[in-house]
């Protein structure tokens, strides 16, 4: 039997390199099974699931792995779908061939495989070759020849999402990531680094003393949390010298967890040098335990976040009722002038800013419309907003907007005023040592 292009499976167990020949008897209902022993059994048809016509698929866009082990020298993969589940043919360059089950293979492919992805990528190949960066050694360009020998890119790589960004659309939104600070932070770094960590791919911009190398040390921080390794490269060695230096100060003594790699120079150097003065991990030791250490933290975390967001909110409500008050020293000039008595409006209910602003517009609109106030808006305003004054609509409908003009400055004011008295109030009873007490505990 031809494996390449026939694939059965018996009672739920690939035979297809067992069998000779698999003959379906429609009229008896069963199949005909011949074996390579020369014997033949004959199955009820619901126990046999012959398949034909396999989707051939290009092994150089896959990478495919199973029980941990990558499957290594494969020259051809065929997929063939079955009812339930789909099931691989995958030819080796020594002759062998193996069948597997889709479901206990870990199955990477290539973004290059798209069309799209792979003409962006062959572009900045073409780029990085006009890069005159040469090997000190050889003479040959560096980058050039690095992408060349890239011929593989996971779909699942930030890289992927670079070539081609409708990937990352398609991705579902993933859980919202609790970030660490033991490096200290503000809030745009916050954001920052909470940005990094839930997105592949982040771009953290700002000109030199902004914090940048300290977002930089919160995130090594928040990827090795995770149990993973971060690479910190740069075009200049004076960057990534200036990381390496932060981690190895006496404040932190976490020169340890990084290699400074990148030039032979640099490697050769690294391992000549190593030393064995480690701190004591023994005291490195966590009693607590992790679940509730992780939530200890998110708790402690979305704190901070708090207080950053009620700072943040305090300087724009600041500085709105200072455009406000300025807009009001105007607009009271006016009313003088204009003798428009805003004091006497009857109401039967408070009106927030929102409102005022809303029957503002409303009137301007019947004013564009060179329209008088009917009495449906007249109806409107009682029910809706609490009106009751009705004298209010014999004015000129001009001199009615100048008045809700001026209810929407007088609330709005007041609404600014007591949202700021209620943040300095919980800023005030916080401590004001919060960040430095969360970094502390973070860090040791």
């Amino acid at each position: 039997m031809n494996t390449k292009n026939n694939m059965v499976i018996i009672k739920g167990e690939i035979k297809t390199s067992e069998i000779k020949s698999c003959i379906c008897n429609e009229s008896a209902q069963n199949w005909d099974v011949k074996y390579n022993n020369g014997k033949t059994y004959t199955y009820k048809f619901a126990n046999v699931e012959k398949l034909i016509d396999p989707e051939a698929l290009n092994p150089k866009m896959y990478r495919i792995s199973r029980e941990g082990r990558e499957l290594f020298n494969v020259n051809a993969i065929y997929v063939f779908k079955g009812d339930s589940e789909s099931y691989w043919h995958i030819c080796f360059g020594d002759g062998s061939e193996r069948d597997y089950r889709q479901s206990e293979l870990h199955i990477k492919k290539s973004c290059l495989s798209h069309s799209q992805s792979a003409d962006v990528f062959e572009y900045i190949k073409q780029i990085a070759d006009l890069s005159n960066i040469r090997d000190e050694n050889t003479g040959k360009k560096l980058l050039a020849e690095r992408f060349e020998k890239i011929s593989f890119v996971d779909e699942d790589t930030a890289l992927a999402k670079y070539l081609n960004p409708s990937l990352l659309q398609a991705e579902k939104n993933v859980d919202e990531y609790t970030p660490i600070f033991p490096f200290g932070c503000n809030n745009s770094q916050y954001k920052a680094v909470k940005n990094a960590m839930e997105n592949q791919i982040s771009v953290i911009q700002g000109p030199p003393g902004t914090g940048k190398t300290q977002t930089i040390l919160n995130i090594i921080a928040n990827v090795l949390m995770q149990g993973k390794t971060v690479q910190i490269v740069s075009n200049n060695n004076s960057a990534t010298e200036n990381v390496y230096e932060k981690l190895s100060s006496s404040k932190y003594s976490l020169g340890f967890v990084a290699a400074t790699l990148g030039s032979s120079h640099n490697k050769k150097d690294f391992i000549e040098h190593q030393n064995v003065n480690y701190p004591d991990f023994s005291s490195w030791k966590i009693e607590e335990n992790q679940s509730d250490l992780y939530r200890k933290i998110s708790e402690q975390s979305a704190q901070l976040k708090n207080v950053f967001d009620k700072q943040e909110r305090l300087a724009c409500l600041r500085q709105e009722l200072s455009q406000l008050v300025t807009e009001l020293e105007y607009f009271n000039q006016y009313l003088e002038e204009s003798d428009v008595n805003t004091e006497n409006i009857r109401l039967k209910k408070n009106l927030s800013s929102k409102y005022w602003m809303l029957l503002w517009q409303e009137c301007q609109l019947i004013s564009e419309n060179e329209k008088t106030i009917g009495l449906w808006f007249k109806i409107k305003a009682f029910l809706k907003y609490g009106i009751t004054d009705w004298n209010l609509y014999k004015q000129d409908i001009s001199r009615i907007i100048t008045t809700f003009q001026a209810m929407y400055y007088r609330t709005k004011q007041v609404e600014l005023a007591a949202e700021i008295a209620d943040i300095e109030r919980y800023l005030s009873s916080t401590d004001e040592n919060l960040l430095e007490d969360l970094c502390n505990q973070w860090l040791y």
